[in-house]
């Protein structure tokens, strides 16, 4: 029997773990006062850890000797939504490690412990459970941190959380939280008549850090209660900061970890079988497609080396439903590909100048990642499979740390087939003052040549943030050529800058009263074509304010009103004429005056419930007819928990576009539906299910009524009636062993509403198996 078939008959017999359990034993002695570290105490938050040679016993039972010679971090403050008071309810954290790892022990202790939330979840998908986070910042640099997350069954979430680009005056803090990154750590967990009780250990080969001599990681800890909405954290951090990581304290006296060199190999095959109606009517299968891949990682402390031959970036997970319906741009889906997300938060910069996705069908692929000091660097190389032959991409970026916790760096990217090109070079820089304030910039340039001949334009950016407890504010400029182009990133408009100041206003209750928090945002935002910026008017504007309220018990109720502006551009009209061989098309200058805005409820994660509901009305622009209209949307969701192990989200969007003379342009339905069922923590099964049901009316002159045609065509009316399902069987031992089992269909129906006359289009059956050999 293969290794991967044990894992599986093992998963499948484990029954789930109790929905309770008693307290098992006093545990330890005493932890002494000299290793009890609070984070509300007057000494430094420097915590000595114990290097114990112990076994790795991970039961979620803290009764092993060990725990009675760590160090004890203890006396967490609120954080959220009121900072600066201590928590409403005790966690006591243990930690110490062993040559090869580092060992946590959580005891959240709760006042009402038959409230606390615990299901038995996916990986990462614990966002309404009771939870704690560790965080650690192994090179101490205050800009990235791994974070490792588990509810009180020791389900696990990870990632990594980085300092940068991506603040403002509307975020607590800057940065980004990456959940995509999946590491190889053991933790199991139970409930106790006190709260429940957690153990953790986190392996040395699945971190990064300096090397093998003595060093100092970055640690903070942080707990979250679905009861109250509370979230503590150990060290005491405040929202009078411009970074979350450097608040944290430190774990001292780490030295000769054995880690060596990480070898992993993940051999994989797939397996897909497609089907589509042919325009006889008959509905074709096609044969089976089988294929085969490797994924290579070479690590060692602080290097990375990353490889891929013939790589499988088959989705599993379908892309949440947008309303595309007068939209001028591209949307922005985010990459959930694998190989690509390993380290890809070393390769973010600002303005999204790095966008795998642009990568559409590679054959093979490198990355490089590391640290050497106060340098980063990131390098990728893809080889991708497209119509019109090979392209080549290269992306490097490199990153040096300035100071406590500021940053500069550089990108560059590269995309070429045959004889054209695209190349990007840009620089930035991230710089902290006085703790409260960041100022971000920078610059870049681009050079093309494709079929449309040689050019080249720039793009900049500036920005400043202070992020106060009280006030905060941003304000920033962003200016993008016509010209500039990046067929490596995602830019999705240009020839313009985009100018805006932001202000946040925050008033804090005290703790019981009804009214926890309240933040009032003041924003102005405004757009020139970039030829016009020094001297002429914008072209596009809005003035809005926005009022969030937090109430006891974590209740949720936010609102805003906005007045807009926005102009249209008659070259988005060329070839426009009023009726078939009718004059030019003439759109008016612009839509002024447009007042619109949205009132939101979100309930708290009860235990078997959460929902929200958002409701937006207002004028709005219809960009297709360069005319005013009146938009109403209506946005609910709801997560219905079922049982410790089923979980039912449903989502449904109902949005209408009038013109000002009362009829429709547009209307979108859009229910999704979500059922997701794990009886263990290796078993998962899910299905989706999401109606699309889209209709547009024919494009009219707004002065005249009269139809609108292209180029001799008329603009007329279109609707889409459509289905897609979705299944998925998954087995998932431990990151990188997995097996897929998916089933994905499109139907579409000729009236609106017809389920039983859904003709299904195309559909097809995937199969994915991996298995990851680690030493």
């Amino acid at each position: 029997m293969t290794p991967f078939a044990a894992a599986l008959l093992v998963a499948l017999a484990a029954p789930p773990p109790p929905h309770a359990a008693a307290f098992a034993g006093p545990g330890p002695e005493p932890i002494p006062a000299e290793r009890v570290f609070s984070g509300r105490g007057e000494r430094a938050l420097e915590v000595p850890l114990a290097r114990l040679e112990a076994p790795d016993v991970v039961d979620g039972v803290l009764d092993e000797p060990a725990w009675g010679q760590a160090s004890l971090l203890t006396g967490f403050s609120q954080f959220n939504p009121v900072d600066g008071v201590a928590a409403a309810d005790s966690t006591e954290v243990l930690v110490w490690y062993s040559p090869t790892a580092i060992h946590f022990g959580i005891r959240a202790f709760d006042r009402s412990p038959g409230s606390v939330r615990a299901t038995v979840a996916d990986r990462d998908n614990i966002g309404n459970d009771d939870r704690v986070t560790i965080y650690l910042d192994t090179f101490r640099d205050q800009r990235r941190a791994f974070f490792f997350a588990v509810n009180p069954l020791g389900i696990q979430d990870d990632g990594v959380r980085s300092e940068g680009s991506g603040g403002g005056a509307g975020n607590l803090f800057g940065g980004n939280v990456d959940r995509n990154p999946d590491f190889i750590w053991q933790s199991r967990g139970r409930r106790t008549e006190t709260g429940y009780e957690v153990e953790v250990r986190i392996p040395f080969k699945s971190l990064r850090f300096p090397g093998s001599g003595p060093q100092s990681w970055g640690i903070n800890i942080s707990r979250v209660t679905q009861r109250t909405g509370y979230e503590d954290t150990w060290t005491d951090v405040r929202r009078a900061n411009a970074s979350f990581l450097a608040q944290a304290g430190t774990l001292e006296g780490l030295h000769d970890l054995r880690s060596g060199t990480t070898v992993e190999l993940q051999p994989f095959t797939t397996a897909f079988a497609t089907g589509e109606r042919a325009a006889d009517g008959a509905f074709e299968r096609n044969a089976i497609d089988p294929d085969a891949g490797l994924n290579l990682k070479v690590s060692r402390t602080n290097l990375a080396l990353d490889a891929t031959l013939n790589p499988d970036f088959s989705q599993v997970e379908s892309d949440v439903g947008l309303v595309q319906i007068n939209e001028r741009f591209a949307l922005f889906f985010p990459e959930r590909r694998p190989f690509f997300l390993e380290g890809i938060e070393l390769f973010a910069t600002p303005n999204q100048l790095v966008y795998t996705r642009q990568v559409a069908d590679p054959l093979a692929g490198g990355k490089v990642t590391g640290k050497f000091g106060r340098w980063g660097i990131a390098h990728l190389t893809a080889l991708d499979e497209t119509p019109d032959g090979d392209a080549l991409f290269n992306v490097t970026r490199v990153r040096r740390d300035l100071g406590r916790t500021s940053l500069a760096g550089l990108t560059l990217t590269d995309r070429t087939r045959g004889g054209e090109f695209n190349r990007v070079a840009a620089a930035d820089a991230r710089l902290v003052l006085a703790k409260l304030y960041f100022i971000e910039g920078q610059v870049g340039r681009s050079w093309t040549r494709d079929a449309l001949g040689r050019r080249d334009g720039a793009i900049w950016k500036l920005e400043a943030d202070r992020t106060g407890r009280m006030w905060g504010f941003n304000y920033g400029l962003n200016g993008i050529e016509e010209d500039f182009q990046t067929r490596a990133g995602f830019v999705n408009r240009t020839g313009i800058v985009r100018g805006n100041a932001f202000n946040r206003l925050s008033f804090y209750g005290a703790r019981g009263d009804l009214v926890e928090q309240v933040t009032t945002f003041a924003q102005l935002n405004r757009l020139w074509l970039y030829d016009d910026f020094v001297g002429g008017g914008a072209f596009e504007g809005s003035e809005a304010l926005t009022l969030n309220v937090r109430v006891r018990g974590g209740w949720q109720v936010n609102g805003r009103v906005q007045r807009e502006f926005v102009g249209f551009l008659p070259g988005d009209y060329a070839g426009f004429t009023v009726g078939d061989g009718g004059p030019a098309f003439q759109p008016a200058a612009e839509a002024s005056g447009l007042v619109n805005g949205y009132v939101e409820v979100q309930t708290p994660s009860w235990q078997a419930l959460g929902a929200s509901l958002r409701m937006e009305y207002g004028a709005r622009p219809i960009f297709p007819e360069a005319a005013e209209g009146r938009e109403t949307r209506l946005i609910t969701s709801a997560t219905v928990r079922a049982t410790r192990s089923l979980r039912v989200i449903a989502r449904a969007t109902v949005a209408s576009l009038d013109r000002r003379d009362g009829s429709e342009f547009a209307r979108t339905i859009l229910p999704r539906l979500q059922a997701e069922f794990q009886p263990n923590r290796a078993l998962f099964f899910r299905f989706i299910g999401e109606y699309r049901s889209e209709r547009q009316a024919a494009r009219r002159d707004p002065a005249t009524g009269l139809p609108l045609y292209a180029n001799g065509a008329p603009l007329g009316a279109r609707r889409t009636e459509s289905l897609r399902v979705d299944w998925l069987a998954s087995f998932e031992p431990t990151p990188g062993t997995v097996a897929f089992l998916g089933y994905g269909a499109s139907l579409t129906a000729p009236e609106p509403y017809r389920l039983r006359d859904l003709e299904r289009t195309n559909d097809g059956f995937f199969v994915k198996l991996a298995y990851l050999f680690r030493r």
